[in-house]
């Protein structure tokens, strides 16, 4: 019954586990999908609204700053003016210049390099070092002696934003540029990037960065105390931002952080739709982590024990209904209603196992039949033949204590079972049995002095011996005690003898 109650509670434990994870897996995998295709949306959006946002900052400034391209344009032909009249640039007074209209004078020689500036971050800065391709623009631009003025563009040393115009000198000597920090214009006060970028980080809670990279390699800044480059960056970094450059197509790749953290890497091309100098290429890079998937996935793995726990507690209680609805039930199927002890069909399966499952030991079997029992039933009636059948499991249980079982296969016939032991045993249990039942009858000299016990015993020692043949042995050997004269024990090799 025990065991019968610990296999019962393990197969619901059991249930209970596969049950909880296969629904928790089940969910877990769902709920993965329905994250990853909320990201995938939630980055759609993000980056439609990234690029929409930048070509509308490009667009405002192409049409609105005609006037600052026009007072830029002036300024310049004035100083081209003022070349043909001085061209002994280094008797020029910039500083000066610069107080007329609030711009940055620039003043490049035929190499690219700004020899006179008043932003004293860019002087000597040479662009036929650091950008090849803006340097060969330059050149052209230097030699077609027009004038350029590019869109949204920045400084080449700090990454602030900036507008730039240049024209060169009659002579080609020299190109003259003026630069014009944007956060003060009014135009780009209210379109800006930046802002955008902003707002989108506070509302994403995975959105960790958006940066605008120019063609060069230069990060976009508010400051002008910082100057980032991709130079500056891993080499898998550069590797996209220039794969990205170059295709005009998305790009990505991610790190694998510790606790499942992961950074997602983008790099989106974009090009103004009004082409205005070097500035019209840029690379948005947008950086991504997985907060979300990772608290939701914690939550999940809450939810998954503490649902764990409830159907631990629920098959405790299952086990408890179930024992009470069931355990007369198995009572009944298991025992004898009367006595007590095992009945037949437990014998049997019990009597199976033992045969099957011995390796060194040598199991017995000893039959036990009350003789003259029918008499007692007779004379004093049913409850006292019920009452002799009692004491009497209580005796062989006495007797037996753990070396076996005991069983009653109805009426007045009863059996032990031992899991090991030899002819000596045997016969020294069953005179043990004999001598109890012969006590009470000196103690009781009414009912129980009908009765005697007639038992017959055989030793399992073959090993393709049987429940049957067992039993057949033994019954053998009772019967040779009752054909005897009743009331002692036969073994099953004295019956061979007398045979």
């Amino acid at each position: 019954m025990k065991k019968l109650r610990i296999k019962l509670l393990l197969s619901l434990i059991a249930f209970a586990l596969i049950l909880v994870a296969v629904i928790s897996y089940v969910n877990r995998q769902i709920l993965i999908a329905n994250i990853e295709n909320q990201e995938a949306s939630n980055r759609t959006l993000i980056e439609n609204h990234i690029l929409t946002d930048m070509q509308a900052v490009d667009n405002a400034h192409f049409y609105f700053d005609t006037n600052i391209s026009d007072k830029m344009e002036q300024q310049l032909r004035a100083l081209v003016a003022y070349y043909e009249k001085n061209p002994n640039i280094d008797t020029w007074n910039l500083q000066q210049m610069k107080k007329q209209d609030g711009m940055d004078i620039y003043i490049l020689d035929q190499s690219n390099k700004v020899i006179y500036t008043t932003f004293d971050q860019d002087k000597g800065y040479d662009f036929s070092l650091c950008c090849k391709n803006f340097s060969a623009l330059l050149d052209e631009r230097r030699d077609s002696g027009q004038f350029y003025t590019d869109g949204i563009d920045i400084s080449t040393t700090t990454g602030q934003y900036r507008k730039f115009s240049y024209l060169a000198t009659p002579d080609k000597k020299y190109l003259l540029e003026l630069g014009l920090k944007l956060s003060e214009v009014p135009v780009f006060q209210t379109f800006n990037f930046g802002k955008t970028s902003s707002y989108l980080i506070e509302k994403y809670d995975d959105l960790l960065d958006v940066q605008t990279i120019n063609a060069g390699g230069v990060f976009f800044s508010d400051t002008e105390s910082t100057r980032i480059t991709v130079a500056n960056q891993s080499e898998q970094f550069q590797q996209h931002f220039k794969e990205a450059l170059r295709t005009m197509k998305p790009t990505e790749f991610q790190r694998k952080l510790a606790n499942g953290y992961i950074e997602t890497n983008r790099f989106l091309p974009y090009e103004a739709e009004a082409v205005r100098g070097a500035s019209s290429k840029r690379v948005v890079y947008v950086k991504y982590g997985n907060d979300t998937e990772l608290n939701a996935l914690a939550n999940n793995t809450k939810q998954f024990w503490f649902v764990l726990m409830i159907a631990l507690v629920t098959a405790f209680i299952m086990l408890i209904v179930i024992n009470r609805l069931f355990s007369k039930t198995i009572q009944l199927a298991t025992y004898d209603p009367l006595t007590n002890v095992f009945n037949r069909a437990t014998y049997i399966s019990k009597m199976d196992k033992i045969l099957n499952k011995r390796k060194n030991n040598t199991p017995g079997l000893l039959l036990i039949d009350l003789d003259n029992f029918k008499q007692v039933n007779d004379q004093f009636g049913h409850a006292e033949g019920d009452r002799i059948l009692i004491k009497t499991a209580n005796i062989l249980n006495e007797v037996v204590e753990k070396r076996g079982f005991v069983v009653r296969f109805g009426g007045d016939e009863f059996a032990i079972v031992l899991y090991d032991t030899n002819e000596a045993c045997m016969e020294q249990l069953a005179h043990a049995i004999l001598a109890k039942i012969r006590n009470i009858k000196n103690m009781d000299n009414t009912k129980w002095s009908i009765i005697s016990v007639s038992m017959g015993g055989v030793i399992c020692e073959s090993p393709k011996e049987t429940e049957l043949s067992l039993f057949e042995r033994a019954d053998k050997a009772l019967y040779q005690s009752k054909k005897a004269g009743k009331d002692r024990y036969s073994s099953h090799d004295e019956v061979a003898v007398t045979e």
